[in-house]
């Protein structure tokens, strides 16, 4: 089999040794030629143009990626901020005892105010234990789906975004980057078409 460039030189040489005459087997493999070379150049604007729109795509994948990302989010904090100012409405009145107890006895034993550099005020020493505590025990808590359907129908976690490519979603200078070179593409597609 030959290739294209053993063709065209194969081709040229009998129609020279030919003197120029052209028989209908020349005509016939040089009209295949063109054709072929000229559904060739279709076939790359095709590309070309199938790679602009999957570019066009996936920047408006990102967007909706971002914007259900931001949703989720939304939802999940108001949720969240609603079930504990809800629990902190309803703390424990056992619990502020203890805690103001441990307040008046870290006060009560607070040396080296004014000496020590390293000195933290009780609150500060306190607010520390109570939330190491509460962050501990918190995070060995199991949230049961089954019986929180508002987060069963929220989610935990950000959702998946299948199909949006992650650089572009987390990088904003590639996304703008991107987005010049398609502008600029598309002007130069207009100047082409305005002048053809």
């Amino acid at each position: 089999m030959l290739t294209n460039g053993e063709q065209v030189t194969n081709w040229r040489t009998r129609f020279r040794d030919l003197r120029g005459a052209i028989t209908p087997e020349l005509r016939a493999e040089h009209s295949q030629r063109i054709a072929s070379r000229e559904l060739a150049e279709e076939f790359t604007g095709l590309i070309k143009e199938l790679e602009f729109e999957h570019e066009g795509e996936m920047i408006a994948a990102v967007h909706t990626g971002r914007a259900y990302v931001n949703a989720h989010n939304t939802a999940f904090t108001q949720y969240v901020e609603g079930q504990w100012e809800a629990a902190m409405r309803n703390v424990s009145p056992t619990l502020i005892r203890a805690i103001r107890l441990k307040l008046l006895s870290l006060r009560l034993n607070d040396h080296g105010r004014h000496t020590d550099p390293q000195h933290e005020e009780p609150e500060v020493i306190l607010a520390r234990e109570v939330g190491k505590l509460l962050t501990n025990k918190a995070e060995g808590a199991r949230l049961d789906m089954n019986v929180e359907p508002v987060l069963s129908e929220i989610g935990i976690y950000r959702p998946a975004l299948t199909g949006v490519d992650m650089h572009l979603y987390n990088s904003p200078a590639a996304i703008q980057k991107l987005m010049q070179e398609r502008k600029e593409k598309h002007q130069g597609k207009q100047q082409k078409e305005s002048q053809a």
